[in-house]
C-alpha cells in the first residue's frame, strides 16, 4: 500500500475545500450563501448547496460510466485512432494501466460517496414543519445517489472499500479500517441500510424541485434546462438494483414494479417502433423510436453536464463515439462484429392484415433482400447509429475522416442513468429468476397486462406473483385500464423441451398443439412488447418463441435460462451503448452460478457465460454468435477458478494495482 492512499487523496480535497464551489449550469438564481462554521445542515441553503455540490462531483464518473459499462462487454470494438487509455482497457490489460489513465483512479467515486456520507451525517432530519421532516426529501435523494454511485464502483472494481461515514480526519483515511466487499455483499448492505434508516414510502413521491441550466452560450445558444427531479434516482428503483444485485429476485421485481405501478401512477412502455414501408421490405417506414434519445429526451435519471467548457466538466463521448470537428470526425469506438449479427439475426415480423377476410398474417423479411447488415432484422441499431459519407466539400481534406459517424443515443448534456424500457428489462430478469420465466417473457413479446396475464400465464406463475408478495391480488398486477396491450391476435407455441408454454387458452390448459385466432376491437393502445420496437409486431412472431436448446436437470431451471438468454439479447438491441452492459453480463453469470447440475455453477460466477460473449465480440457471424472467438482473451476472463469472481474482470485500485 503506497502513502498516498485513496481515501489520503479524499481527505486533502475535501480539508482544502472550504465551501462547495457549483459549476455555471448548477448556478441558482439565489444568492451566494456562505456556510456558517457548523456542521449541521439545518437550512434549506445549507442541503440544497449540498446537493449541488454531489451533482457536480457526478459528472466527473459520467463519462466513465458509459465507457466502462460498454468497453469491457461484447457490443463495441475499436477503430484505428482510439486512444491509448481505451485500446488499453479494450484489452483488459488492466494490471498494467498507466496511473495517467483517465479511467483507471477510483477517487472521483469515492469523492461522491464521501460528499453523500458528509450529507448523510450532518443533515438534520428531525427538523419538522407542518408535521413534515423539511429535509427528508434531500436526504433520501443523497441516499439514492450513494448507492447508484457505489454500485458503479463495484461493477468497475470488483471489490470496493465500503464506507458509511465522512472521511473528515487521517485516522480514518486508513484503508485498512474499512471492509473489502464485493458487490453482491455491497448491494446487501446498502438495501438493508435503506430499511434501517427510514420508511420511504411516505417520501417516495416527494423530490426536490429546483430548476438549473438553461443559460446564455457565447455562441447565442442556450443549455439544456434540468429539474431536479430528473437528476435523482428513484428510490425504487435503487432498491430494485440493489435486491437484483443481491439476488434477491421477489424483492427486485417488486421494487420495479411499484415504480412502473404505485398508487395509479401507471408508467407503460409506449409504442415507438421502426417499422418497413410494406410488406415487400424494400423501404423503410416510419421511425419513431430514435426520438426516445437526443436533446428533446428526458430520461428517468441522468448526469446533467455542462454545455461548455467554460462553465465546467462537459461529456466527451461525443468526441469517443461521433466524428466530430474535435476528433477530424474519427470516431474511438463503434459497434463490434456481435452486436452488428446480433441486430441482423433477428427475424424482422410484419403484421398483416388482409383487407377483405380481416384476417391478420405474419409476414417475415426475407434477409436475402438486404446488403447491409443494419437492415436485417432488427432495425434499431441502423435508427440510432448512422454512418455515412462525408459532404463532398470535405471529402479531400487530408487530416479528416471522409467518413461520418453519428451515435443518436449521446445527449452530451444528459447522461442516462434510467429509462423506462430498462426498467422493464431489469423486471424481466428479476420477474425470471423469481420463478416466473413466461411472465418475463411477456415483457418481450407482448407487453404485460392484466389481460394478458390471466389469458396467456399459467395459474402457478399467477399464484406466484402473490405468494412472493409481488402484488397483493392478481388483477392489479399491470392493470388492463391503464396498460393497454397493442396486438390483433395470440399465437399459441410451445417452448422446445421444457414442457413449460405461455397458454392462450383458459378452458383447455393442457393440449397446446394448435394455433389459436383472436381479433382485437382495439384502436388505441400503450403497451408493447420490447422485441417489438425494432422487430416488427413480436406478438405475433411465431420464430420468436422460447428455446431450450441444451435441457437439464430441471424442467423450469431450462425454461428461465432460455428466457435469460433472450433478455440479455434484447437488453444489448435496445439499451446498447448506454453503458449497461458489462454490468448485465456480469449478473447473469452470477445468477447461473447457482443453478446447481449446470456447468458453471457452484461459485460466484460462471465466468463462461461472460467470458465467451467478449471473446466473440470481433469474431461473430450471422450464423454463430461466438465464431472467430479470440483465445487468449477467452481464457483471461475465465480465470483459474471458472466459478469464482476474476480479478481480470475488474480495474485496479491505483494505490494497490491488486
Amino acid at each position: 500500500m503506497k502513502t498516498k492512499t485513496i481515501f489520503s487523496v479524499i481527505l486533502s480535497a475535501f480539508i482544502a475545500s472550504t465551501a462547495i464551489s457549483c459549476a455555471d449550469m448548477l448556478d441558482t438564481d439565489s444568492e451566494s450563501v456562505v456556510l456558517e462554521d457548523r456542521n449541521t445542515l439545518n437550512h434549506t441553503y445549507d442541503t440544497v448547496y449540498s446537493l449541488l455540490g454531489i451533482f457536480q462531483r457526478m459528472q466527473a464518473i459520467a463519462d466513465r460510466t458509459v465507457v466502462l459499462g460498454e468497453i469491457r462487454g461484447d457490443l463495441v470494438t475499436v477503430t484505428d485512432n482510439v486512444s491509448e487509455d481505451l485500446r488499453d482497457l479494450y484489452r483488459f490489460d488492466f494490471a498494467n494501466l498507466s496511473n495517467d489513465n483517465k479511467f483507471a483512479d477510483p477517487i472521483d467515486y469515492y469523492a461522491v460517496i464521501n460528499n453523500c456520507n458528509y450529507f448523510l451525517a450532518n443533515a438534520d432530519t428531525t427538523f419538522y414543519r407542518n408535521q413534515q421532516s423539511v429535509f427528508l426529501k434531500e436526504y433520501i435523494s443523497v441516499l439514492s445517489l450513494r448507492a447508484w454511485t457505489y454500485l458503479q464502483l463495484a461493477q468497475v472494481y470488483g471489490r470496493v472499500y465500503f464506507v458509511d461515514k465522512p472521511i473528515t480526519s487521517g485516522d480514518q483515511a486508513d484503508e485498512s479500517k474499512w471492509d473489502l466487499v464485493n458487490i453482491k455483499e455491497l448491494a446487501t448492505r446498502l438495501a438493508r441500510d435503506f430499511e434501517d434508516r427510514f420508511m420511504y414510502s411516505a417520501s417516495e413521491s416527494k423530490l426536490p424541485h429546483f430548476t438549473l441550466g438553461g443559460n446564455d452560450n457565447d455562441n447565442g445558444k442556450k443549455s439544456q434546462s434540468h429539474k431536479s427531479e430528473n437528476m435523482i434516482v428513484p428510490v425504487r428503483l435503487i432498491l430494485g438494483d440493489l435486491y437484483l444485485w443481491a439476488e434477491e429476485y421477489a424483492k427486485a421485481a417488486t421494487y420495479y414494479y411499484e415504480y412502473l405501478y404505485y398508487n395509479g401512477n401507471a408508467i407503460p412502455t409506449g409504442t415507438a417502433t421502426l417499422y418497413w414501408n410494406g410488406a415487400t421490405f424494400a423501404k423503410l417506414g416510419d421511425d419513431t423510436y430514435s426520438g426516445n434519445f437526443g436533446e428533446k429526451a428526458t430520461p428517468i435519471a441522468y448526469i446533467a453536464m455542462e454545455s461548455e467548457k467554460y462553465a465546467g466538466t462537459t461529456s466527451n463521448l461525443p468526441n469517443i463515439f461521433n466524428s466530430t470537428e474535435d476528433n477530424h470526425y474519427y470516431p474511438q469506438l463503434t459497434y463490434s462484429k456481435a452486436m452488428v449479427k446480433l441486430s441482423a439475426r433477428q427475424q424482422f415480423c410484419y403484421h398483416r392484415i388482409n383487407a377483405l377476410s380481416g384476417v391478420s398474417l405474419p409476414i417475415y423479411e426475407d434477409k436475402r433482400l438486404q446488403t447491409s447488415d443494419l437492415l436485417r432484422g432488427d432495425l434499431r441499431l441502423q435508427s440510432i447509429f448512422e454512418i455515412k459519407a462525408a459532404k463532398e466539400g470535405n471529402q479531400n481534406k487530408t487530416n479528416q475522416n471522409s467518413s461520418r459517424q453519428t451515435l443518436k443515443k449521446i445527449n452530451s448534456e444528459k447522461i442516462c442513468l434510467y429509462r423506462t424500457d430498462l426498467v422493464y428489462l431489469r423486471l424481466a430478469e428479476a420477474l425470471n429468476r423469481a420463478g416466473m420465466p413466461n411472465v418475463a417473457f411477456g415483457i418481450l413479446k407482448y407487453g404485460l397486462t392484466s389481460e394478458f396475464i390471466e389469458d396467456s400465464i399459467s395459474q402457478t406463475e399467477r399464484n406466484k406473483l402473490v405468494e412472493l408478495g409481488i402484488v397483493d391480488d392478481i388483477a392489479s398486477f399491470f392493470p388492463y385500464s391503464y396498460f393497454d396491450q397493442g396486438y390483433y391476435e395470440l399465437y399459441q407455441f410451445n417452448t422446445d423441451g421444457s414442457n413449460a408454454y405461455i397458454n392462450n387458452d383458459k378452458e383447455n390448459p393442457i393440449n397446446s398443439d394448435y394455433t389459436k385466432y383472436r381479433q382485437s376491437s382495439k384502436t388505441a393502445y400503450n403497451q408493447i412488447g420490447i422485441h417489438s420496437r425494432g422487430s416488427g409486431d413480436a406478438a405475433i412472431n411465431e420464430y420468436y418463441r422460447i428455446k431450450v436448446t441444451n435441457p437439464g436437470p430441471d424442467a423450469l431451471t431450462d425454461t428461465i435460462r432460455a428466457v435469460e438468454e433472450m433478455i440479455i439479447d434484447e437488453m444489448a438491441l435496445e439499451t446498447c451503448f448506454e453503458g449497461y452492459r458489462f454490468g448485465d453480463l456480469m449478473r447473469v453469470s452470477m445468477h447461473r452460478a447457482s443453478d446447481a447440475g449446470y456447468p458453471g455453477a457452484g461459485g460466484e460466477s460462471d465466468n463462461d457465460f461472460l467470458a465467451t460473449r467478449v471473446a466473440s465480440r470481433d469474431g461473430a457471424t450471422l450464423d454463430d454468435p461466438y465464431a472467430g472467438r479470440d483465445n487468449a482473451l477467452y481464457d483471461l476472463l475465465l480465470g483459474t477458478n471458472p466459478t469464482g469472481f476474476n480479478k481480470n474482470w475488474f480495474l485496479r485500485f491505483v494505490d494497490t494495482k491488486d
